[in-house]
């Protein structure tokens, strides 16, 4: 088990070496650009908490080495709807493999059920995803505003069962603007 902690501004250094490790060249300026981001907003202490970015590090002795960032969701139509999407995620290349990105998962799935967030949505890999409990058709019934270039990477796993997606219902979801790059998704 890794030391897991909230992210605090001296590891923005790190933050970005993870990702840069992490991604290829040409993703990985854009998705340090989000993670940095968000870390800014989850040291924003004056935040309604329901609007709280959760940005969390994974250690290894005293080495930032995973990073992972949980921003809110808003419903357009429903002002009590407390979702989170989990973006992003990214462990340093000399670290993975090992584990450090469940933890994270768990670890800040932990942090949200504390806080009463009823839904969690991730844009990523169905087969690495679906390990936590993600499914493609928790997510049906959302409009997320883009053209979505893999449909079947967008899924959400329901923490509160009074927010599963109703075949009635469609949620129209609204991001952090640090996720509002349609490039993207």
């Amino acid at each position: 088990m890794q030391n897991l902690r909230k992210a605090n501004r001296e590891d923005t250094s790190a933050i970005k070496e993870i990702y840069s490790s992490a991604f290829p060249e040409n993703e990985s300026d854009s998705v340090t650009e989000v993670a940095i981001s968000l870390l800014e907003d989850n040291n924003n202490h004056d935040a309604n908490p329901s609007k709280l970015c959760y940005s969390l590090v994974a250690l290894r002795k005293d080495t930032v080495v995973g990073h992972i960032s949980f921003s809110p969701v808003a419903d357009a139509h429903d002002t009590n709807f407390r979702g989170y999407i989990l973006a992003p995620l990214a462990i340093h290349s000399d670290y993975q493999r090992q584990g450090i990105g469940s933890e994270l998962i768990k670890f800040g799935f932990q942090q949200l059920r504390e806080v009463g967030v009823h839904m969690v949505f991730v844009y990523g890999d169905p087969n690495y995803y679906g390990r936590f409990g993600f499914r493609e058709d928790s997510a049906k019934h959302t409009q997320v505003g883009y053209d979505l270039t893999y449909p079947s990477g967008w899924q959400g796993v329901v923490f509160l069962n009074e927010y599963s997606n109703d075949v009635s219902t469609t949620r129209k979801l609204v991001f952090h603007p640090a996720l509002c790059d349609k490039d993207l998704w």
